[in-house]
């Protein structure tokens, strides 16, 4: 083991051996999970400066891990950066650097603008356009990052870097994946690139029941890389269906093609982002969809936004216990300097407003140098703060609370009783209309407040006995899934090669759509943009299989403007019959009632 890397605490190295994951990686992958060694020795470390620029701190050749974190350490905030790219290539460089990489595995992408609407689509088109002034990667950089892990990182060692903490009644093993270069834009059509890439999976074990025969505290849940889930959604039964177990004790992660997520079943995945800065367009355009395209994602609330797939297919090489290629472990902890006192990107700073197109920062930090919640809290990052480790921790949790019930039962109870006895001792003697016995009515709520209180926890306490006395109720491995992460159907990629070819030109045509609007040239350019709408809206929904609802709604508003129309020709008379009508029904509801009393 490396001098740099600190020595394991009893038995943590041995708990993460036993659980640790395999990843299967899609065919195509350019990159694998290597030693941060290598590319910190290769790298210049830079120093942003207040006016933006940035100045070199040390120079290839001149880092190791503790050097790294001796600069880090004298510097508590973000700022600095690690690159092994430096400036952007010259032609004659990334052509070098392309003949280096090697042939590449066979990848047969799907179509994600054929997954999502016109306006997703369009979303996407002005996402790329972005990329001109947000800042982004040097064009070939991802070769050259595949040709320095090719020579310099050992691919063929893949490494992870292991931490244990123990919080509670959970054991959390987490392993940190370190990859040299994200090229998911460039190399699976995704929505950024970053030259860096931590990633990570967290293993929950129940440290408060029995251990195996040999010794081993059994897992509970896991975690994988997403970019897209949260709080409960994050997380997965051991037992769940969807998730493959190797020998019983190794988690089988579907990577994602660049981008390196993790997902629990092989497969293409669809997803979109919608840009944090829209506010309150989202929910407006969503209610249009609904009413003009309610077959659309954008009206189902998923398709508004940036689409993009991520390929988790599995197909390519793999690397875990009994794979092909098997990890080298590494133990971190709080105390790994590297760990603790760096705090900068591992990766190249594009400045990026978005962040997508910067390097990230370390296993411990976020890009602001504040502590990531899946290192400071891994057990409330995934929601398990309130989940009891087994059943029996769980009965034992119920007796608790049922103690507890009854001493707030004890107390409420108490205090309403003597409540009551102020409320009537105060209003004696006074009668009902008197000033101070209305002053009284705060304090009468307040009981009634609490009296409701005792009530709800009477109720609760019967439940909890409830299930004490008839067991606890098998649930669902899916119970607590807000949205359950499933790849594209089939079907849907069947009917994606039919909507391939549309959504090529379809983006623009809506384009050019717009352009028609401002040339002056063109005759009665309102009515042309509109029939060229119309139609291409028209191809849109007969590709998805939604022709004629939409030609229903094109007639049933062409109806309600020629309404208008007509409302506006004579707009007098037929407020006159309107109002004479409205008169006559509330004159026969009225009788009505007078007859019947």
């Amino acid at each position: 083991m490396d001098e740099e890397h600190e020595q394991p605490s009893d038995g943590d190295l041995e708990l993460l051996r036993a659980y640790e994951p395999v990843l299967r990686l899609t065919r195509g992958e350019y990159f694998v999970p290597v030693a941060v060694e290598g590319f910190v020795r290769r790298s210049t470390l830079w120093l942003e400066g207040p006016d933006d620029r940035s100045t070199v701190v040390a120079s290839p050749g001149a880092l190791t891990l503790d050097a790294l974190a001796r600069i880090g350490a004298g510097r508590d905030g973000p700022g600095l950066s690690l690159s092994d790219i430096g400036d952007p290539r010259s032609f004659w460089e990334r052509i070098g650097s392309w003949f280096r990489r090697g042939r590449r595995p066979r990848f047969r992408a799907g179509s994600r603008l054929a997954q999502v609407g016109l306006l997703g689509r369009t979303i996407d088109t002005l996402s790329r356009l972005s990329l001109l002034v947000r800042g982004a990667v040097p064009g070939g950089s991802a070769n050259s990052s595949l040709a320095a892990q090719t020579d310099h990182l050992r691919p063929d060692r893949a490494t992870y870097y292991g931490r244990v903490l123990r919080d509670g009644p959970w054991i959390v093993c987490q392993y940190w994946f370190f990859y040299a270069f994200n090229n998911w834009r460039s190399g699976f059509s995704g929505v950024n690139e970053h030259e860096g890439d931590w990633e990570q999976v967290t293993i929950y074990l129940d440290g408060s029941g029995p251990v195996d025969p040999e010794g081993l505290p059994p897992p509970r849940w896991v975690v994988f890389s997403a970019h897209d889930e949260t709080g409960d959604d994050l997380r997965r039964r051991w037992d769940d269906p969807d998730v493959t177990v190797v020998n019983g004790r190794h988690p089988v992660v579907f990577v994602g093609a660049g981008s390196h997520s993790g997902a629990y079943l092989p497969g293409d995945y669809l997803i979109t982002i919608v840009p944090p800065s829209w506010g309150g367009i989202v929910p407006g355009v969503r209610r249009l969809a609904k009413v003009f395209t309610p077959w659309s994602r954008a009206a189902q609330g998923s398709g508004l936004g940036i689409p993009y797939i991520d390929y988790a297919r599995g197909d390519g090489s793999s690397i875990g216990p009994w794979q092909e290629r098997t990890w080298s472990a590494v133990h971190i902890d709080e105390d790994t300097p590297w760990v603790r006192d760096y705090r900068g990107l591992w990766g190249h700073d594009t400045r990026d407003r978005l962040g997508g197109e910067r390097g990230p920062a370390g296993p411990r930090y976020e890009r602001n140098a504040t502590v990531r919640m899946s290192w400071g809290d891994p057990v409330g990052w995934a929601g398990l703060a309130k989940v009891a480790p087994n059943p029996v921790a769980e009965e034992n949790l119920i007796r608790r609370r049922i103690a507890d019930i009854d001493e707030q039962l004890g107390q409420v109870e108490a205090e309403t009783e003597r409540a009551g006895d102020s409320l009537a001792s105060r209003a004696a003697g006074l009668g009902a209309a008197s000033p101070a016995v209305r002053a009284l009515e705060p304090d009468e709520r307040q009981r009634t407040a609490a009296r409701l209180e005792a009530v709800r926890l009477r109720d609760e306490r019967s439940r909890l006995e409830r299930a004490l006395r008839d067991g606890l109720p098998p649930s669902d491995p899916h119970t607590h899934l807000l949205h359950r992460r499933l790849p594209i159907h089939a079907s849907e990629r069947g009917r994606a090669r039919v909507l391939g070819a549309w959504s090529v030109i379809s983006t623009p045509l809506v384009v050019f759509l717009i352009a028609v609007l401002f040339n002056p040239d063109t005759y009665q350019r309102w009515a042309y943009a509109v029939g060229l709408i119309v139609i291409v809206l028209s191809v849109e929904a007969f590709t998805r299989g939604y022709f004629l609802a939409f030609i229903a709604r094109v007639m049933a508003l062409t109806l309600v403007l020629n309404l208008f129309d007509l409302y506006l020709g004579s707009w007098q008379i037929v407020s006159y019959w309107t109002l004479v009508g409205v008169a006559i029904v509330i004159l026969v509801i009225n009788l009505r009632d007078a007859l019947r009393r």
